[in-house]
């Protein structure tokens, strides 16, 4: 498969679970070109009224939806993640609805508090008040989750900016195929909007970039966020960061344990546990019935493992997966004398309910429906842990209870987005990601008091 990207001058074979693929690298004076070309279009861009906009997405989320016209997309998908048709489904379906006319709407209401500031002035008690694009947004995306390449390609649209958007060699297609989708829409798209893939491992290429832009939105691992962060800081451009997260699930109470832990197996599916929004942990308040629960939560992995199965890359990635669990099993066993495990015979799903906290480094193995089930007598602890362990990478917190003092609490210390369990890859339209919102941070506020 050759993937021709907006532009570069060479192409690259690269093999992605057995896909062979021939990816365009654009190089330094290709993409300063594309640059260029795109700087040229910001009045264009601006002039544009949001409704268009609007009107190609919803057209574009809809094509998507259409099983017929999505099908093989899905499937080249399926195989460059690891994950099985079914769950590509699931969550490209989820994440497309975000983009149909009513909840685009919702969402630019929400997060700019009226539909009409993009394009005129809107009347204030000072005088008049506008949203005016930034100008050329560079989108520096990874390739742990559909929803992100696809939100930041919307918001970047919607806001009127040129977006040149650089995707992660290891999930080089779906932007790049959405791309398509757009311009079959609308043309114009090419505009305002450009592909790339390079090499990561070029600052050169990173820093060229920056300099250029008028804004960076990054997508990415601890260690990407530190670089472009120091490069964004070298040329005192605006950064919007999305770096890493961890999101966990708190049960305080336990109406239903069936329901809640159905709820909770939905929220542990999506993205393999791979996205931020995923949750790795679930703590669980000793007056329910902690060893009932845990052992409901792996009956749901199974049942939901047989509409929405778990895939599997390669022989190495069940081997790692029964020998992690092997290892909490002997390793909080001896500490703790009555860890249990709930799992399936080969590595379809791990439910580990551990007497105590797990140590920081194991948390990064609750990948693949991995999940440690923790309880506590006090919510304290569970405070105490998440800020010892967690502060720095806090967004998601599935909760089952009524305790807002607790939800003040996480919510001061750091997290960001608080849902029902089954709902912690759900963004209702205008709800924030991290704490902000990427509509705002991609426009500025401008004010007429005259």
């Amino acid at each position: 498969m050759r993937i021709n990207y907006s532009t570069g001058s060479t192409f690259a074979e690269k093999e992605l679970n057995g896909l062979k693929m021939e990816l365009n690298i654009s190089n330094e004076d290709n993409i300063l070109k594309e640059i260029e070309r795109l700087k040229k279009n910001k009045i264009k861009s601006h002039k544009i009224i949001t409704e268009k906009t609007i009107e190609i997405l919803d057209k574009c989320a809809r094509m998507w939806l259409d099983g017929e016209y999505s099908k093989e997309h899905i499937n080249i998908l399926a195989q460059i993640t690891n994950q099985s048709v079914p769950l590509i489904t699931y969550e490209l379906n989820g994440s497309m609805e975000m983009l149909l006319k009513d909840n685009i709407q919702k969402t630019i209401k929400e997060e700019l508090g009226d539909l009409d500031i993009l394009d005129t002035w809107v009347k204030r008690s000072y005088g008049y008040a506008h949203r005016q694009p930034r100008g050329l947004i560079f989108h520096n995306i990874s390739g742990n989750a559909l929803v992100v390449i696809l939100m930041s390609i919307a918001m970047g649209l919607l806001s009127k900016n040129c977006n040149l958007v650089k995707v992660s060699g290891d999930e080089p297609y779906f932007a790049y195929a959405f791309y398509k989708s757009l311009c079959e829409i609308d043309d114009s798209i090419k505009d305002r909007l450009s592909i790339i893939y390079f090499d990561s491992s070029n600052e050169n290429i990173y820093d060229t970039i920056v300099k250029n832009s008028d804004s960076i939105i990054h997508w990415g691992g601890e260690s990407s966020s530190k670089k472009i962060s120091s490069i964004c800081a070298k040329y005192q451009k605006h950064l919007i960061m999305h770096g890493q997260k961890i999101s966990f699930e708190v049960i305080d109470s336990l109406d239903d344990s069936i329901e809640i832990a159905n709820n909770v197996a939905k929220d542990i599916i999506c993205w393999e546990q791979k996205a931020c929004l995923s949750p790795r942990i679930v703590f669980i308040n000793r007056k329910n019935d902690v060893n009932k629960f845990a052992k409901i939560l792996g009956k749901s992995l199974k049942e939901i493992g047989s509409s929405i199965p778990k895939a599997y890359s390669t022989a190495w990635n069940s081997i790692k997966t029964i020998q992690d669990r092997q290892y909490c099993e002997i390793k909080y066993g001896m500490k703790e004398n009555d860890t249990k495990i709930y799992s399936s015979y080969n590595a379809d799903y791990t439910v580990i309910l551990s007497k105590g906290m797990p140590d920081k480094e194991d948390i990064n193995r609750c990948f693949y429906r991995f999940i440690f089930v923790c309880p506590y007598d006090n919510e304290d602890e569970v405070y105490e842990y998440v800020s010892e362990n967690l502060k720095e990478y806090l967004q998601t917190m599935g909760y089952a209870g009524d305790d807002i003092g607790f939800i003040e609490k996480m919510t001061l210390l750091g997290v960001s987005i608080v849902t029902k369990p089954g709902y912690m890859a759900i963004h209702y339209p205008g709800t924030s990601h991290d704490g902000t919102h990427n509509l705002y941070d991609m426009t500025l506020l401008v004010s007429r008091q005259i």
